[in-house]
């Protein structure tokens, strides 16, 4: 039987004529929407004879082996015969190294190739041509090639494949074989995991967008993993990524992964790991002068990848080992290894940011991605922030401290401009927002970059020994790549404090749903899920999902008395009558812990409201606390937060005072004994401040719903994520007090998950005695 795989030129080009060291004298280089806009320039100077972005196809067979080659040459112009590959830079062209542009011409090289394949032409010149975005200069190299030089050349390249397409053939008949005959193994599908298997399959096949609301606790990983490796070897998608907002979500798919391997899957799988957490080199620069690791690395390559690929849970201890055995970099190694494996394990960011990685895969391949988004409910608010940037008059000062003459005039011209922003006239004393982001400000801050990354190709460690000036270097570019984003989901903001250099400029991101939609463009299908996506037309459309995307909510497996939920309406938690309300609150919490035994948690919506219940509970000899007390602390160390999940673990008696949609109100399984009850006091609401008053007008503005969407789904979204640390197995049962008034609101209790009972609480009656 013939094995097919897909191979795009860019990878093929990679893999085999890359050589030399890594060197990040060049970077950042120029953002991928600045490339695209650098390409389109390029095209209106060229005749009309030119096509851009000229498909090629090419298949090579060997004994049970097909190699689909594809890709797309960025010119190529029939009248001249000639291909063009175009790469955009921020340096002159002549300080590139070799080693980088011998890799271009190669990919341009089988471009002309393939071309010449189908074209049956004699001869054809092949150009490299770089642009220069900040001056706007090309610079090109041309080669006059014969039609047998290129077929020789792709003859080359192809034999040095070979052993490589081999591997990967063997890889992919393995894991296809083990994937036609795994069954489920977790047993029989629990009844709301088989519906979401199957809609996640019907996903992939038909290309679609999916959004999956579904208990808690169901097993919702497992449930869309399964079916999206079932596809694979059907051929319905080619990769798959999944994508995690915390690291509990990360190591839960790596942990169904292993479960899916133990019970005889065969496949690859890569966890992405942040470059600063996996570098083993820290505080060096990227380049073979300053690291081992960096030196000779594509040289080395090709053997870790080898051991890599054979090495089927790529977490950061494997990378970490084979890159030291190779001496090669772990974080450009996973990156190296991205166009090869079948599953990807990734954090939002390598997604959905401005630089992310994994997107500018899946836009330049010609693979078919598929989208797992783990707790889709995170990703606005964590996308409002990717898509937004801030610049700090403070931060500027200290970089110019730490800056040449050279560097110093540019830096003063960034100066001046924050300079008269501040002079403006302002809309209130410490506050202007304003619809229009400040270009003679970009101009300066893009005219500076161009001179740092100048004077990075010259001196690789110039930034490293400036922190100061590399920290405002990175704020500015990330500045600038927001400001390519610009539209009107976007305001201009200027602080300013009453201490000097407090002037802060932030470009704010208010609703991130159209540039996530770009992003979910860049896949196959993309299937979000979550427990916490109610109502689901709000979800989808923060997600920037459009209104054919299917929405629904999957059936609840767990029976509805597995979870009491009773609701103390009597207690007013809401800003201004907290003080009054505060004693019987404390007297209704000690009436609850006496009451019900086992751990509790009890989440306040503010660290302020926690320490004063808790003084109170402490200091009223009514109300005996006859638990081990733990309490959340502002900026607690990861160290402190284990203490809680090692006692909850160990113990049966613990009250914990958290804060709502903190670290403990999401994301952390507490199955069993581990935890009895929760109670959560008032409904979650964000703060009434600048930001989400103007959120609040944002959405009043498009759809009429503003104090919903930026008050009341956001809020009552953490009461549900909070509700779900209960019931995690099917034999868990507990219990639950939500306090507030507003829970006996139809529109409150419409949000809060529909497969619990819900009643009024009923105060403990005391006994003969008078005590609880």
């Amino acid at each position: 039987m013939t094995h097919r795989l897909r191979i795009a030129v860019g990878d093929l080009a990679r893999f085999c004529h890359r050589r030399g060291d890594i060197d990040h004298r060049f970077n950042p280089s120029p953002s991928a929407e600045q490339g695209i806009a650098g390409h389109q320039r390029i095209y209106t100077r060229r005749p009309a004879s030119y096509c851009s972005e000229h498909a090629v196809e090419y298949c090579h067979e060997e004994p049970g082996l097909a190699l689909e080659l594809r890709g797309r040459a960025d010119g190529y112009d029939p009248a001249q015969r000639l291909l063009e590959e175009i790469k955009t830079c921020r340096v002159h062209p002549a300080s590139i190294p070799e080693a980088v542009s011998d890799s271009h011409m190669a990919q341009a090289r089988l471009y002309a190739a393939l071309v010449a394949a189908q074209e049956n032409h004699a001869q054809i010149t092949v150009r490299l041509t770089w642009l220069n975005i900040d001056s706007d200069e090309e610079h090109s190299r041309d080669e006059v090639l014969s039609a047998a030089e290129l077929s020789a050349f792709l003859a080359l390249t192809l034999r040095r494949f070979s052993t490589w397409l081999h591997l990967l053939a063997r890889l992919r008949q393995q894991r296809d074989a083990s994937l036609k005959s795994l069954s489920f193994p977790y047993g029989e599908f629990r009844g709301g995991q088989r519906q979401l298997a199957e809609l996640t399959y019907k996903c992939i096949d038909q290309a679609g967008q999916l959004l999956l609301e579904a208990p808690t606790g169901i097993g919702k990983t497992a449930a869309v993993l399964y079916p999206a490796l079932k596809a694979l070897p059907l051929s319905k998608h080619d990769r798959l990524v999944f994508v995690t907002a915390k690291t509990i979500g990360r190591r839960a798919a790596q942990d169904t992964l292993q479960r899916f391997r133990d019970a005889g899957y065969r496949g690859t799988a890569l966890s992405l790991t942040a470059k600063d957490s996996i570098c083993l080199s820290p505080g060096r620069a990227c380049h073979a002068d300053d690291c081992p690791y960096a030196k000779s690395y594509y040289d080395k390559l090709p053997a870790a990848m080898d051991a890599a690929m054979n090495t089927p849970a790529l977490r950061q201890q494997e990378l970490e080992e084979i890159a030291r055995q190779y001496e090669v970099c772990p974080y450009q190694l996973s990156l190296d290894l991205l166009p090869w494996v079948d599953v990807v394990i990734a954090d939002q960011h390598y997604l959905y940011s401005l630089t992310a990685v994994l997107a500018t895969a899946m836009a330049a391949g010609e693979e078919r991605w598929s989208v797992l988004l783990d707790e889709a409910h995170n990703l606005p608010d964590r996308a409002r922030s990717m898509y937004s940037a801030s610049l700090e008059k403070m931060a500027l000062m200290a970089a110019r401290e730490e800056a040449d003459k050279a560097m110093l005039r540019p830096l003063n011209r960034i100066n001046r401009q924050m300079l008269e922003l501040q002079k403006s006239s302002w809309q209130e004393s410490e506050f202007d927002t304003r619809s229009d982001a400040p270009e003679a400000l970009q101009q300066a801050l893009q005219d500076w970059s161009a001179d740092v990354s100048a004077r990075l190709a010259e001196e690789p460690r110039y930034l490293q020994q400036r922190p100061a000036l590399m920290a405002f270097f990175f704020d500015a570019l990330q500045f600038l790549r927001v400001a390519q984003h610009w539209g009107d989901d976007y305001r201009f903001e200027m602080t300013r404090g009453s201490a000097r250099q407090s002037l802060r400029l932030t470009l704010n991101c208010l609703d991130p749903a159209r540039l996530l939609r770009e992003r979910h463009a860049l896949a196959h299908s993309l299937t979000a899920f979550s427990a916490t996506l109610s109502p689901l037309d709000w979800a989808r459309g923060r997600l920037g999902l459009p209104e054919e995307a299917v929405c629904v909510q999957a059936q609840s497996p767990f029976a509805a008395q597995q979870l009491q939920v009773s609701l103390a309406t009597d207690i007013d938690t809401r800003f201004h009558q907290r003080e009054a309300s505060l004693g019987r609150l404390a007297q209704t919490l000690g009436e609850w812990l006496a009451a019900h035994s086992g751990n509790c948690i009890i989440y306040f919506p503010s660290y302020r409201y926690l320490q004063d219940c808790l003084g109170r509970m402490e200091s009223d000899a009514r109300l005996p606390l006859s638990r081990c007390v733990w309490s959340q602390q502002l900026q607690q160390g990861a160290v402190a937060r284990e203490a809680l999940l090692e006692l909850l673990h160990e113990r049966t008696d613990v009250a914990a005072f958290c804060i709502l949609g903190g670290v403990f109100g999401e994301g952390v399984d507490l199955p069993g004994e581990q935890l009895d009850s929760v109670v959560i006091v008032g409904v979650g609401m964000p703060q009434v401040n600048r930001d989400t008053q103007q959120l609040r007008a944002w959405y009043q503005r498009r759809n009429g719903a503003g104090f919903e969407y930026a008050f009341l789904y956001p809020g009552m979204q953490k009461v549900d994520q909070a509700l779900g640390r209960v019931v995690r197995r099917m034999e868990d049962c507990g219990h639950a007090l939500l306090i507030d008034p507003r829970y006996a609101d139809s529109q409150y209790r419409a949000l809060l998950p529909r497969w619990w009972q819900y009643h009024s609480y009923a105060q403990p009656q005391p006994d003969q005695s008078g005590s609880l």
